[in-house]
């Protein structure tokens, strides 16, 4: 509508399921004759979709306002959204210091009793899911409810907290959080497909000052995995980490570790140096790892956290999976350490041990930690991935669709 370079994106889906993007930019100059550029082509891996996986997409216009487009078995339109603050950002940090605060109380002397932690959650959660929602999608949503299995939210991830949504209209209300509720995934832009996570190997980052229970989590994490797996052993360096992506990383790394974030961005305190998101530049723009799709687990505070940097967003997560992880999970607000540790145990028993798909194990494990004297710990893991992926240890194969 304008001159200018603009960006033109083109998605597919089957269903509800998100299959592949292409993104190409074009410019347009007033006088300048058109001219046909190169096809460009993008690879879709699988065409399988997954029965009752529901997809959100939201995208941010040019103007500032918001796009919400339900995807599912029916195509609904989508609803342009505008808040009234401009941005969401003041509010959200405001309940993110919130629930760091109630989970360093949860289980303390004179700390907040759970009955009263979990109806201030869910008080949120609804005022939430009422104003940070069009009127139009939560109709759309409780159409699809009976046979929804999976939520995607595909976009502008720090618009809402999206695991923290407690769907209520009048007598309409779901079981619960969206997220114990549903396997709820998030996706990125740029992110490749993958259903399969291969599990043939094992690292794990645990920098000097990391917390007491981190080498009880890595412990319980090499028994969980057994022998079958390959331990490529404990990393305290950067230049270690570093290199291990670059030349294309196999199975698992596993954060445990304490993760800085602040308006500048994340940081991790490694022997050698700080190791922040932009450490990853060479392996995202390279591809290092789509040829082997690891799985990123990053248990530490607020390691799901994002920046906005020049025309894209900045974070452990974007460049994780851009760069061709095949899941990556991360925290949104700083969490207690004992109910990481929990949270990783159960997750990992129920992905490998259990065989369940990524989005089961994630719920199945937020379901375990939710009666934990009050701590809301279990709301503010991010799980990034294809719902229906599943590990594959040697000598077994995940199940394909």
């Amino acid at each position: 509508m304008k001159p200018g370079l603009h960006t033109v994106t083109v998605r597919a889906f089957h269903q509800g399921t998100f299959l592949g993007e292409l993104r190409a930019q074009v410019s347009v100059q007033p006088g300048t004759p058109a001219r046909d550029g190169l096809p460009r082509t993008a690879p879709l891996t699988s065409l399988a979709f997954d029965p009752g996986e529901v997809t959100l997409q939201v995208l941010k216009g040019a103007d500032g306002a918001y796009s919400f487009q339900l995807l599912s078995e029916t195509t609904y339109a989508p609803e342009s959204f505008r808040l009234l603050a401009g941005d969401s950002q003041g509010a959200r940090e405001r309940i993110y210091d919130e629930l760091r605060r109630t989970a360093a109380a949860a289980g303390q002397p004179g700390g907040t009793d759970q009955h009263a932690a979990r109806r201030r959650l869910v008080n949120l959660g609804v005022q939430l899911w009422a104003t940070a929602v069009p009127d139009a999608v939560r109709r759309q949503f409780w159409e699809e409810a009976g046979h929804v299995t999976s939520l995607t939210v595909l976009g502008e991830h720090d618009v809402v907290p999206w695991e923290l949504l407690y769907p209520l209209d009048g007598h309409q209300e779901g079981d619960g959080f969206l997220a114990e509720w549903l396997p709820v995934v998030r996706r990125v832009f740029g992110q490749d497909r993958v259903r399969e996570l291969p599990l043939s190997s094992a690292a794990f980052v645990v920098p000097p000052g990391s917390p007491p229970e981190a080498e009880r989590e890595v412990l319980a994490l090499r028994a969980r995995l057994g022998a079958a797996v390959t331990d490529c052993g404990t990393l305290t360096r950067r230049a270690a980490v570093s290199d291990l992506i670059d030349e294309g990383l196999h199975g698992l790394l596993h954060f445990a570790c304490h993760n800085s974030f602040t308006s500048a961005g994340s940081h991790v305190t490694m022997a050698d140096g700080p190791f922040d998101p932009i450490d990853l530049a060479y392996a995202t723009h390279s591809g290092a790892l789509r040829t082997t799709h690891p799985l990123i687990f990053f248990n530490a505070c607020r390691s799901a956290g994002e920046i906005d940097w020049f025309s894209t967003s900045l974070g452990w997560a974007p460049q994780f999976l851009r760069a061709g992880a095949g899941a990556f999970i991360g925290t949104l607000w700083p969490v207690r350490s004992d109910s990481a540790l929990l949270f990783a145990d159960t997750f990992y028993a129920q992905l490998v041990t259990e065989g369940r798909s990524l989005g089961q194990a994630s719920l199945n494990a937020r379901r375990a930690l939710r009666d934990h004297g009050g701590d809301p710990t279990w709301l503010a893991y991010a799980v990034y991935g294809s719902p229906a992926a599943r590990a594959a240890t040697p000598g077994t194969s995940a199940p394909r669709s």
